[in-house]
């Protein structure tokens, strides 16, 4: 038998395919395969495992109960030190060194009270002792309640550790207000803070998104010659990343990078981005880049758009498209999204929208000549939006002649001066946008360029073209959707156009939800006399005797 597993195994993989089943049954009665002892070894780890906190569950159990025991016991002893005629001190001392053994804060209080009203004074470490103690227990009464003993005591801790204990336990307990109250009567005071209190406050503030409060605090622990640690620090970058805070972020940006040198992660990195693209800092944006490219992490899209942004914000137009070639080189702002900052950049009053326009548009041209990725049509579409926006419809549709003479106009193109057509009401720039798109380009208008012509259309005061272009929607298969139905009806019911219950049957067949406020304006809209019904009358004897309404 072990001869033939020596055969067995001695043979190559292809022919043992073949005895599968036989070498494996083999194989298995000889030798304990590798993978069962590896299942054992894991078996027997999680059964330890389970054993180990299932002891563990029981010894905290033990733990706690014995605790409360002792909890009792010691109130039991309290309770008759309490009742007895004459109490010494040295009892109430050992009675409070106990329950600051078992770590009972109110306790301590309550012995601290007692003490006082027999008589007896404590000493400044057994009040020091327990404000520690209610301290680091968090417990925001006890430390009130030790502080009322001070100074029924005469103990005054002129260092500014009670203030510091008040201070730390608000902050761990995320009362980031009353924690700050505190501070500020304390600095009114005088008192010195302690490294702990200034880091848990600059901690909670920051997660409250209180940025300016978090800054306005490291500034006094700097001032004081108190040195937090970097974890304060970077509470305060991540809770101003969070916040979009700016100034608070560069603050604890500069001392990370700059005085510590620490090594951020990408999401501190992210964010970073973002604020510095709101800010229109492109100083900032440009070094977290360098800075990710140190510590090499691979820069995707969301990590260059935002400088992109905040180059655009700040109008640094060469360095901007600059930027847009690279990112294209490598992949990214191929979408029209991408270039939404762009277009917000060039959205401004209408009086000075056409020169800025024709000026990025030189910028653009120029640095096209070194970094061609830059110039193409989705560039060109977002100058023409902003322009467009902006109010000058007349110079847009010029600009969708002229701009794109080396380059193709797509649907977004047109759709680019038609949106804004609407604001304008301007109807004929609008149809000869439409002309150019379908005539002249070859275009297909989307469902997108329909709306837009309806809702140009709908504000002139002969609106049947509205529905002319809703009819050419339906017909090239697009299905109109709420907001369009609903602009429809409430211009019919304007001036009672009958067609308003039609659009409202519509609505209703197309599986849209036609709220009651829609209802009750279509019956209680004013009245027109083109399209009012004739109110009905006899004839008059005299009508025709009338004229002007004098009789002849």
């Amino acid at each position: 038998m072990f001869l033939g597993c020596r055969r067995l195994s001695s043979v190559g993989p292809r022919v043992l395919r073949q005895y599968t089943d036989i070498a494996a049954q083999v194989w298995q009665i000889v030798h304990p395969s590798e993978y069962s002892q590896i299942e054992q070894t894991k078996d027997i780890a999680q059964q330890a495992r389970v054993q180990g906190e299932a002891i563990g569950e029981r010894l905290r159990a033990d733990h706690k109960q014995r605790h409360q025991r002792a909890v009792l016991q010691l109130d039991e002893v309290f309770k008759g030190l309490r009742s007895s005629t004459a109490p010494s001190a040295s009892d109430f001392s050992a009675v409070l060194e106990g329950y600051q053994t078992l770590e009972s804060a109110g306790q301590c209080v309550h012995v601290l009270q007692a003490m006082r009203i027999a008589g007896h004074r404590a000493t400044a470490a057994q009040l020091g002792t327990a404000l520690s103690l209610a301290s680091s227990s968090h417990s925001t009464a006890a430390i009130v309640g030790v502080g009322e003993e001070m100074r029924a005591c005469g103990v005054v801790l002129d260092d500014g550790s009670y203030d510091s204990h008040m201070i730390a336990s608000l902050a761990a307990r995320g009362a980031a207000e009353h924690a700050y109250s505190v501070y500020v009567e304390a600095r009114q005071r005088h008192r010195a803070i302690s490294r702990a209190a200034y880091s848990q406050l600059v901690t909670v503030l920051a997660d409250a998104g209180e940025c300016d409060l978090a800054a306005e605090v490291l500034r006094d622990a700097s001032a004081a010659s108190v040195a937090l640690a970097e974890p304060t620090y970077r509470a305060l970058l991540r809770g101003a990343g969070r916040a979009m805070h700016y100034a608070a972020y560069t603050e604890a940006y500069s001392h990370l990078t700059a005085v510590v040198g620490a090594q951020l992660t990408e999401t501190d990195y992210c964010a970073g981005l973002a604020v510095a693209a709101r800010a229109k800092d492109a100083a900032l944006a440009a070094a977290i880049v360098r800075r990710m490219r140190g510590a090499g992490y691979p820069l995707a899209e969301y990590h260059m758009e935002p400088m992109f942004d905040a180059l655009v914000g700040a109008k640094r137009w060469p360095a901007a498209f600059r930027a847009l070639a690279a990112m294209r080189d490598a992949g990214f702002a191929t979408a029209p999204a991408s270039l939404r900052s762009l277009t917000r950049a060039l959205t401004v009053d209408h009086q000075q929208a056409e020169q800025l326009a024709d000026s990025v548009y030189a910028d653009l041209v120029s640095v096209a000549r070194t970094a061609p990725r830059a110039l193409d049509t989705t560039t060109l579409n977002a100058l023409l939006l902003g322009l467009s926006l902006s109010g000058c419809v007349e110079a847009a549709a010029e600009r969708l002649r002229r701009w794109y003479a080396e380059f193709p106009r797509d649907i977004d193109s047109h759709t680019a001066v038609l949106r804004g057509c609407v604001p304008r009401k301007n109807m004929t720039v609008a149809e000869q946008c439409l002309a150019l798109c379908i005539d002249g380009d070859r275009l297909e208008p989307t469902k997108t360029v329909y709306e837009l012509m309806i809702d140009v259309a709908l504000p002139q005061f002969n609106y049947e073209d509205a529905f002319v272009y809703l009819d050419a929607m339906k017909v090239h298969g697009f299905a109109p959707d709420w907001r369009t139905y609903a602009r429809i009806v409430k211009r019919c019911a304007v001036v009672r156009d009958p067609r308003a219950s039609i659009a409202l049957a519509e609505m209703r067949s197309a599986g849209h939800v036609v709220p009651s406020a829609l209802t009750d304006f279509v019956k209680n809209a004013g009245r027109s006399a083109r399209h009012s019904p004739k109110p009905d009358h006899k004839p008059d004897d005299d009508e025709d005797d009338l004229y002007f309404g004098f009789k002849l």
